[in-house]
Formats: structure tokens, sequence, C-alpha cells
């Protein structure tokens, strides 16, 4: 499966990273507190919510590497390449309906398809998760190393299941900043983030159900089985093996649209209203 990212959506991310640019070295200079990831506004302190989804991980390889200097300028190169990278993941994962659960630092954890019948879900997940790699690969690198910033590994992992969808914490009262925060917990995430782990360079590993939830034709075609030879993990009540599969489908970049239909999707990019 070839997923299609139409030419003014990627003209979009090539935007956003590039008005982004000037003023990274200067915010990075006086680093201060960053925004919260969108909240559920319906879930109270407490609450929880029984959803059936997908949770998809991305991880930035080597990051360790990058940061084992305690040197200001090398620090500032990996934030200022944190700054390129998670905000373009995070518009991919937007884009495909996700909610981005966290930000680990090196990596991004969504939930997407919540209330979508499991094939739909399932060609969602699949499309932002080769969408992330090639932006990753198409628009981010490139642009890492017109300012001399190595490029950027990564691996995706995914899984589809029961949810439980729960705001943690305490209420903000007179505190400066949020705190709570909505977290997704079950076996779902459990084995996306291992699976995740099981990943190579820039590949998309995904769970069992995922796979059974999309065409017959494209399972025999585009999934690989990569379970290993001491997996533990089995469909519960049984002692059949839940098996892990490579993703093999790519993401390409569409032919051009017109000006209309360009204009409106750069605006909605970029969180625009349309003029009337």
């Amino acid at each position: 499966m070839t997923h299609s990212i139409p030419a003014s959506v990627y003209d979009g991310y090539v935007a956003s990273i590039e008005l982004t640019a000037p003023n990274l070295p200067n915010r990075l200079a006086d680093i201060t507190n960053g925004r919260v990831a969108p909240a559920v506004d319906d879930l109270r302190i407490g609450s929880a919510r029984r959803v059936r989804a997908v949770v998809i991980f991305f991880d930035i390889r080597g990051f360790t590497r990058r940061t084992k200097s305690s040197d200001d300028d090398e620090l500032r190169s990996t934030l200022f390449m944190l700054n390129s990278v998670i905000p373009a993941m995070m518009r991919v994962l937007y884009r495909h309906g996700a909610y981005v659960e966290k930000n680990t630092g090196d990596g991004l954890m969504g939930v997407l398809g919540i209330g979508e019948d499991g094939p739909t879900a399932a060609r969602s997940a699949l499309a932002a998760a080769s969408e992330m790699l090639y932006v990753l690969g198409s628009i981010v690198n490139p642009f890492l190393a017109r300012h001399g910033i190595e490029p950027v590994d990564a691996r995706v992992g995914l899984d589809m299941g029961d949810l439980l969808l729960a705001r943690i914490g305490t209420a903000r009262g007179s505190a400066d900043h949020d705190r709570s925060y909505l977290t997704a917990v079950g076996p779902a995430a459990n084995l996306a983030c291992k699976i995740q782990g099981l990943a190579g360079t820039n590949q998309i590993y995904c769970g069992d159900l995922l796979r059974h939830n999309t065409p017959l034709d494209l399972q025999r075609r585009l999934f690989l089985d990569v379970t290993p030879d001491d997996w533990a993990w089995i469909y519960q009540g049984t002692t059949s093996v839940y098996s892990c599969w490579r993703y093999l489908g790519e993401t390409t970049k569409a032919a051009p649209e017109g000006l209309a239909e360009s204009l409106r999707r750069l605006s909605e990019l970029a969180g625009l209203q349309p003029s009337h």
C-alpha cells in the first residue's frame, strides 16, 4: 500500500519547519517552559474511559549519543534538532486525527482511531506511521543538513486494542502549570512500546490485531513476520502467539493540486481560518 501526501500538505510541512527555523536559535538561548499538549476536556481528574484504538510510538534512534556532551553548543544543536523533528511528527499525527498522549523527549506516544471501526483505525495508523518516516527523511533531515546537523533515524511501533484513557494528577488550583495529564493504559500501549523496541532503523513494526484489520491482499504483500523466537505474548485465554509484523508500505508525494485547494490545505496546516 502506497500512502500519498497531497502536494499542498507536503508544502505545508516544508513551510512550517522553514518558518520556525529563524526563531529557534534565539529561543534556545533563553530556554523556557514549553506548552502542554492538548487535553481532553470532558475527562475529569480520576476518571477514565474505555476505548478501542491504536497506540503509536515514535522514537529517535541514537539519541543518547547526541546528549553525551555537556558542551552548550552541542546541547543547543540537539535541542534545535528536537525542535525540528518532534513538532513535525506531531503535525503528521494531528493530520491523521491522533491525540499526542506524551512527548518522551526523544519520541512521541500517540493514540488514534478512537470511535472508528478497526479497518479505518488501522488504515489511519499505518498511513500516519509511514508518513512520519517519509516527512523525517524527505523534509526534516535535508533541513537539518543545511544547518550542519547530522540526519535523524527513527523507528515506529504500533498496536491496536482496548485502552483506558484516564486523567491523572491533582487539580490545578493556583498553580502556574497544569498538574494533571491524560494517559493511556492497557496491553495495547505496553505492546506497542515493546514492538517499537524490536524495530530496526527507519522501520515500522506492528502487532497482530492491527495487521488483521487490513485487507487480506495487503496482509500478504506488505507485512513481514518478525516475531522473535522467545516472544512471550499470546492471545488472552489461548496459547496462540500474538505475532509481530514489519509493515512495508511507503508514502509518496502526490501530484500538485489546483491553486485554490493548495491554499486551503496550507491554511489548514497553519491553523488559519478561511477568509470570507
